[in-house]
């Protein structure tokens, strides 16, 4: 199970309608890293996923991950976070044996 926390979900609302795409869901994907394993990367995209994927369902954002990437982010929990240097999604994943500095990459054994 993923967990979008509600500030998370506000933050994916509010790109949606900036970018005039309200009805957009949200992807969830890894993407190598130099700092690390792997990077997670979230994307809004206009429509859903095949039979590959994972739909998550969070108050009315969808959240859609690749079946094979469940693997190294069960129980992750995606945050969003304002501080002086700016706001960000926060990635909290019980899996990673180790992850960068901020936070955004990690690795698994």
């Amino acid at each position: 199970m993923i967990q979008l926390t509600t500030a998370a979900r506000q933050e994916i609302d509010r790109l949606r309608r900036r970018q005039k795409q309200p009805d957009a869901i949200c992807r969830l994907n890894l993407q190598p890293s130099s700092c690390a394993e792997w990077a997670y990367a979230l994307s809004l995209e206009p429509a859903l996923g095949g039979a590959e994927d994972q739909i998550y369902e969070f108050d009315g954002i969808q959240l859609v991950v690749e079946r094979s990437l469940l693997a190294r982010i069960q129980g992750l929990k995606i945050d969003f976070a304002e501080d002086l240097t700016g706001g960000a999604f926060r990635f909290n994943n019980p899996l990673a044996t180790e992850s960068c500095r901020c936070g955004a990459a990690f690795a698994t054994r």
